[in-house]
C-alpha cells in the first residue's frame, strides 16, 4: 500500500500549533549568552576545570599553556609591574568585561585606576596583551577585530613562534571583518627593539626580555 503525504492545508500544524499556510518555517537560532548569564554559569561551577572566554555571546575553551607561554607571562608581568604604578589596575589572565558585553580572558590588561572589588566597575582597558603560540591566528584575526570593535586603542600580540611583538593600534571600521572593525596600524618589534605603551610612552619594554 502506498501513502502520499500532502502538505497541511488547514491552520493546524503537525505539532498542534496554529499556523497560516504559506508562513515561512521557524528556524533554530543560536543562543548568545549575556555577560551576566556567563558569569552566573561560572558561579555555579559549570566550568570547574577549564578556562573559558565569552566572545560575541559564544563561550570558548582556552587551551592550556606550555612553558614558552608561561615564561613569557612571567617575564612580561615583571616589566608591566615596573612600568605601571598603583594608579593603574594590572590584571593577569582575568576576565575583562568590554563595551559590547564580551568577556575575554586576555593574558594582560591594564586599566586606569586602582583595583576595585565593585562588581559593577569595568573600566575600559588602556592596553591588552595576548601571548600567542597555538592560538596565534585566532589572536591576530578574531581577537584583533574583537578588541578593535570594543575600542581598545592599544593591543599587543606577543608572538612566541616568531619571537616578535605585534602592536595593533587605531581601530577603524571594516565590514569585511568578523566584528566590523580592525586596526589601521600594525607595527612589528623584534629584539633588540623596545615597545612603549600608549598609556605610558616613557616606559620602554624590551622585546628580548619579554621573550627571554
Amino acid at each position: 500500500m502506498s501513502l502520499t503525504l500532502e502538505p497541511p492545508t488547514t491552520s493546524q500544524s503537525l505539532a498542534g500549533a496554529e499556523v497560516t499556510p504559506g508562513d515561512p518555517p521557524h528556524q533554530p537560532t543560536l543562543h548568545r549568552w549575556t555577560f551576566e548569564q556567563y558569569m552566573r554559569l561560572g558561579e555555579v561551577g559549570l566550568f570547574p576545570d577549564s578556562r573559558t572566554e565569552l566572545i560575541d555571546g559564544e563561550i570558548y575553551d582556552v587551551p592550556a599553556h606550555n612553558n614558552p607561554h608561561v615564561a613569557a607571562i612571567s617575564n612580561i608581568n615583571r616589566l608591566l609591574v615596573a612600568a605601571f604604578d598603583d594608579n593603574y589596575w594590572l590584571s593577569v589572565q582575568s576576565t575583562v568585561r568590554l563595551r559590547r558585553g564580551d568577556a575575554p580572558d586576555p593574558d594582560f590588561a591594564v586599566r586606569p585606576g586602582k583595583p576595585s572589588s565593585d562588581p559593577n566597575t569595568y573600566p575600559q582597558p588602556l592596553l591588552i596583551i595576548e601571548i600567542s603560540d597555538r592560538t596565534l591566528l585566532f589572536d591576530q584575526v578574531v581577537k584583533s577585530s574583537l578588541y578593535a570593535a570594543n575600542g581598545i586603542e592599544d593591543y599587543w600580540v606577543v608572538n612566541v613562534n616568531d619571537r616578535q611583538v605585534e602592536v595593533y593600534r587605531q581601530p577603524v571600521e571594516d565590514a569585511a571583518r568578523r566584528f566590523g572593525w580592525r586596526y589601521g596600524v600594525l607595527s612589528v618589534y623584534r629584539a633588540p627593539q623596545s615597545v612603549s605603551p600608549l598609556a605610558k610612552p616613557d616606559a620602554a619594554l624590551e622585546v628580548a626580555r619579554m621573550l627571554a
